[in-house]
């Protein structure tokens, strides 16, 4: 059997390398394993329908689920103003996340129709990204679809729609593309992906530890190592440099303190019980059904649990951004949450197909938070999100108690 280079990074061992090879993989419609049929495969058509369906769900969403509201406040306002003028210098940690503003700016007419048009492409772009992965680390089409669909109803996501000024989108896109090009083996997109991703937001230094993590050792020459670190930390210092001279800063005329981040990000408080609950939404039921399937079956998501950590590590300096820090784990915490999908269509339950659809309609219903203006009062989100979540877990149950019956009886 010919070795399919995704499948020999999941399993540890080195893949061919060249571009041409990753465009016949594409082309051929295999992402990780031609063994079993809907198994790890893909063809561009299908990516490109995903895509559409994604789109139609965030667009959806974006119209008549959510209302926008924080557009020119606290971090957003930050934002729309250094879209409004390169020379202005706002407080860390948003000083140098340059990227989607300066797309902003550049979209004809006002930069706030800039930022949404940024958000409504890059997060189904994410999305397929993400699918793409997850059908590299085996899961069938069904629950990667699962998967893809739920993030793009996911609280972070949510957050992006209601306030379309927030870089996070084309981070997410980032970092969904630095997992599926890394999971394939697919050095040079993998590090253009963490360049641009550090031109947006700082989070993507995290994925320069995974690189090293994740790659086996065969893969990482002296040069791909050494391309690894210097070219994010040099594209980051190119735009902190930049950032701080057209400013004005280095030049005296406008002080360092004014880089002062708000009072709120290093205040350490206890959050109250309406931000557990936003933080709980941030994933919903997903984080329970994730924890479950820890550390999971490939080696490769064993591996990138290091970007996980990292990003839980911010937690110890970032305050009133919590919710939105932990949406970025969402690498992580989907395709784990999706096995729980992946045995519902294993199993031999009668109506495997729509229990499946009700767990995903479940999981998406526990993600619902204060952004879902739809829903009101706040003790109907609360009653959603719980039966929600007992709903999912029974699902859950049911599919992993029929997969234990069907396994053979132990023979000395």
């Amino acid at each position: 059997m010919p070795t399919n280079p995704a499948l020999a990074i999941i399993r540890g061992r080195p893949a061919v390398s060249g571009l041409g090879r990753l465009v016949a993989v594409l082309a051929a419609g295999r992402g990780a394993s031609s063994r079993a049929p809907g198994a790890g495969a893909w063809s561009l058509r299908e990516l490109a329908a995903v895509g559409l369906l994604l789109g139609t769900i965030v667009l959806l969403l974006y119209h008549f689920g959510t209302t926008r509201i924080g557009l020119r406040t606290d971090d957003a306002g930050q934002y729309s103003r250094m879209a409004e003028s390169p020379e202005y210098v706002a407080r860390l940690p948003y000083t140098f996340r340059v990227l989607t503003p300066l797309l902003a700016r550049a979209w004809p007419g006002d930069p706030l129709a800039g930022f949404t048009a940024i958000t409504l492409i890059s997060v189904p772009l994410a999305g397929v990204a993400l699918y793409a992965y997850q059908r590299v680390l085996q899961l069938s089409r069904g629950a990667a679809l699962a998967g893809a669909v739920l993030f793009a109803v996911s609280g972070g996501v949510v957050r992006l729609l209601t306030t379309p000024v927030y870089v996070d989108a084309a981070s997410y896109l980032a970092e969904a593309a630095a997992f599926l090009f890394l999971a394939i083996g697919r050095f040079r997109p993998f590090l253009a992906a963490v360049v641009l991703g550090v031109l947006n937001r700082e989070t993507s230094l995290l994925l320069v530890p995974l690189y090293f993590i994740a790659t086996p050792r065969a893969e990482r020459t002296l040069v791909r190592s050494v391309l690894a670190v210097a070219l994010p930390l040099a594209a980051f210092a190119a735009v902190v440099l930049i950032k701080l001279e057209v400013g004005g800063v280095l030049g005296g005329t406008v002080p360092l303190t004014s880089l002062a981040p708000f009072a709120r990000t290093f205040r350490q408080d206890l959050p109250p019980l309406y931000g557990l609950f936003d933080l709980f939404s941030t994933f919903g039921v997903l984080w329970l059904l994730a924890a479950k399937n820890l550390p999971g079956p490939a080696s490769f998501q064993r591996r990138a649990l290091i970007f996980g950590a990292l990003v839980l590590a911010q937690l110890a300096l970032a305050r009133g951004d919590e919710g939105r820090i932990l949406s970025h784990l969402f690498p992580l915490v989907i395709p784990l949450a999706m096995l729980e999908v992946q045995r519902q269509l294993e199993s031999k339950l009668r109506y495997r197909v729509l229990l499946v659809a009700l767990l995903t309609l479940a999981c998406a219903a526990s993600m619902v938070h204060a952004r879902w203006t739809i829903l009101e009062p706040a003790a109907l989100r609360y009653g959603i999100v719980a039966v929600a979540t007992v709903t999912a877990l029974a699902l859950a149950g049911l599919a992993a108690r029929t997969t234990r019956d069907r396994r053979p009886t132990a023979t000395a």
